[in-house]
């Protein structure tokens, strides 16, 4: 299933009745994560919290099985337009993604240990709408970057220098093409 710069909110989310809510309403989503975030095997529930409207358009990523562990994270269409995705067939099935716009989207930042904050775009976190079951889903041979810029301006930044300060060289781009209808 292909995900190019997906509307990543949780703007037509459910509730338990199966109405809309807009997240706009909503300070925080309860997710369930079909497995737990890789190196986690404890925790399974987290919330996505709005921060404020002074950080959008972060959220924090916060397990209810684990207490103090947080992750920032933002959807990657934020920072990025040409970041596309192809949810591997596996993946789509166990979240019961029927099309790409079930879909929400969002990377992990990481602020510590680095001059400018970068987000892995090799593992996101993907969300299906309806049911607000998660996964993070590892992307394979995508040519994107574990730790890419928040401020790269593109999914796949050009020669240079990277966060790490190790030269970077450009990927071949990704052919990407739709496997569910």
């Amino acid at each position: 299933m292909s995900i190019a710069s997906p509307a990543a909110d949780l703007a037509d989310v459910s509730d338990a009745g199966g109405e809309a809510i807009p997240l706009p309403a909503l300070d925080e989503i309860a997710v369930t994560f079909a497995r737990p975030l890789i190196g986690l095997p404890r925790s399974t529930h987290y919330v996505v919290r709005a921060l404020g409207p002074s950080w959008e358009p972060y959220a924090a990523l916060v397990s209810l099985d684990e207490p103090g562990l947080v992750f920032m994270i933002v959807p990657p269409a934020a920072l990025f337009d040409d970041y596309v995705i192809e949810i591997p067939e596996e993946d789509a099935a166990e979240l019961g993604l029927e099309a790409g716009d079930d879909a929400v989207v969002f990377v992990i930042v990481r602020r510590h240990g680095v001059p400018t904050p970068v987000v892995n775009l090799v593992a996101p976190v993907v969300v299906n709408r309806r049911t607000l079951i998660a996964a993070q889903v590892v992307l394979q041979d995508s040519g994107y970057g574990l730790m890419v810029p928040v401020d790269a301006g593109t999914a796949r930044p050009a020669a240079g220098r990277g966060a790490s300060g190790a030269a970077m060289t450009r990927p071949e781009p990704a052919t990407v093409r739709s496997k569910l209808p």
